[in-house]
């Protein structure tokens, strides 16, 4: 494996399942019904695994870009996410305009390229260019002071801005929360704080860990069920991408991935995972038409929401493996033009 870090690329390809997961119930009508099911309440129970997706990809973020400064090649690097982005977002409104007859014309597709809806799951690119150009800066304050108090004292610091708001104004305004919709720079330094104390994360009790995930995480789906069951779904601060709830959530489930131990040698699963690992945003992108395609024909095919549930790991696989074949060509073709435009 090299140098790589094994739990990382599980770590994506975790995260690109969990949101086409999380997708499933949005594009099926979970959040249109009353939570009073068997099905339902499993249904906000997994919510709380899946919605962990973007925080993980932004803590996988933190991990592998902890060291990057500011250079010409940093900022031209972030041009080949702008390419992917143009691309898949024109080949989605390519083929959903054959298939389902859509009567957005070329020049709505291309204006909708500069407000990220073409794609209508690229708003994370819109997240990620200005994250990416922020990193170098947020590096710098990281590495300002290498002290583990100093560290501490980020992490901290990112905690009350930009999660804790959502556990303590439920009943009204307590803590400031100006600063939540930042929650990706919190999200970042967790990974940050990871990359820079694996050795001591590696050395934590196995077995107290997940005692305490379990507890934490039981705890969490107990309020959830109680909020939610009997009523539709509420989408809170709490349960969305700046709540404590994925926020405790994503820390639980990277801590226990870290904790996964190195292979010695590479196997055909592992260069399966490195190879989907390294495809994550184009697979995320592409699930756009995939779930398009996908959730069109399902939808009517299983008309009751309830039944719909029972097809979720085989609708999330089939989703799951066409994004990845289309990722896959799409990045095969580009690598050949990068490799000719270098020779």
């Amino acid at each position: 494996m090299g140098n790589r870090v094994y739990q990382i690329d599980v770590l994506k390809v975790m995260a690109i399942f969990f949101v086409i997961s999380v997708h499933f119930l949005l594009n099926t009508g979970f959040y249109d019904i009353d939570m009073q099911s068997f099905s339902a309440s499993l249904g906000i129970v997994l919510r709380l695994v899946f919605i962990t997706s973007v925080p993980l990809f932004i803590i996988a973020t933190g991990f592998l870009m902890g060291t990057k400064k500011l250079s010409d090649q940093y900022i031209a690097k972030i041009f080949r996410v702008i390419m992917l982005y143009v691309l898949v977002s024109m080949i989605d409104w390519l083929m959903q305009t054959v298939i389902f007859q859509n009567d957005i014309s070329m020049q709505d597709a291309l204006l909708g390229l500069l407000d990220f809806s073409t794609d209508s799951y690229s708003w994370y690119v819109e997240m990620y260019i200005g994250l990416y150009l922020l990193i170098p800066l947020l590096n710098a304050a990281w590495n300002y002071d290498l002290s583990k108090q100093y560290h501490i004292y980020i992490i901290m610091v990112s905690t009350i801005l930009f999660f804790l708001p959502s556990l303590f104004n439920g009943l009204g305004k307590i803590l400031p929360d100006w600063w939540t919709n930042a929650y990706p720079i919190g999200y970042y330094y967790v990974g940050l704080y990871f990359k820079t104390y694996l050795e001591q994360i590696k050395k934590i009790n196995t077995k107290r860990l997940l005692i305490w995930s379990v507890s934490i995480f039981s705890m969490i789906s107990f309020l959830s069920l109680i909020d939610n069951y009997g009523r539709i779904f509420s989408w809170t601060d709490a349960n969305d991408y700046m709540g404590y709830q994925p926020f405790l959530v994503a820390i639980l489930i990277s801590l226990l991935i870290l904790k996964i131990g190195q292979p010695k040698k590479t196997t055909k699963f592992h260069n399966l995972l490195i190879l989907l690992s390294n495809m994550t945003l184009t697979i995320y992108l592409f699930s756009d038409l995939t779930d398009s395609l996908i959730y069109h024909y399902f939808n009517h095919l299983v008309p009751n929401i309830a039944s719909r549930f029972v097809w979720a790991p085989v609708v999330v696989l089939l989703s799951f493996t066409l994004a990845s074949l289309l990722a896959y060509v799409l990045e095969k073709i580009m690598s050949l033009i990068y490799q000719r435009r270098r020779a």
